[in-house]
């Protein structure tokens, strides 16, 4: 099965720390009523203060769903293409500013570790020092 769709909104949340990161996709803004969604979503955490993997949840724009491993990730600067072990491939597209992907590759990495690709690099802005 493949889900596919564009996300209008992209966070990166984290709390407890650092402990809790998560990566969330969605096509109704953060913090929208959740009662009769019909728009998909897709949300990836990871809770380091307990062993065990990243967990993914998602939203085809009928029903939820999750609870699925990640098999891979491929991120690229406006899209990303997920794999998961239920047969399941997500692709969602989206656009941030060069500050908010930066920030996005950092959490899927420290979320998913080797199980993601990451296809294009935004550089580091150079330090104030740098700039004269």
């Amino acid at each position: 099965m493949k889900l596919a769709f564009e996300a209008s909104f992209v966070d990166c949340d984290d709390a407890m720390g650092g402990d809790l990161l998560r990566v969330t996709f969605d096509t109704i803004p953060p913090h929208q009523d959740e009662d009769g969604r019909l728009t998909p979503y897709v949300s990836i955490s990871r809770l380091f203060e307990f062993p065990g993997p990243a967990t993914i949840e998602w939203h085809d724009g009928r029903d939820y769903d999750g609870g699925a491993e990640i098999v891979s990730i491929i991120l690229m600067r406006s899209l990303a293409l997920i794999r998961v072990d239920q047969g399941m491939e997500i692709e969602v597209m989206f656009r941030v500013p060069d500050k908010q992907y930066r920030r996005l590759t950092r959490f899927i990495r420290q979320m998913v570790g080797d199980r993601v690709v990451c296809r294009s690099q935004i550089p580091e802005p150079a330090s104030r020092a740098n700039r004269r």
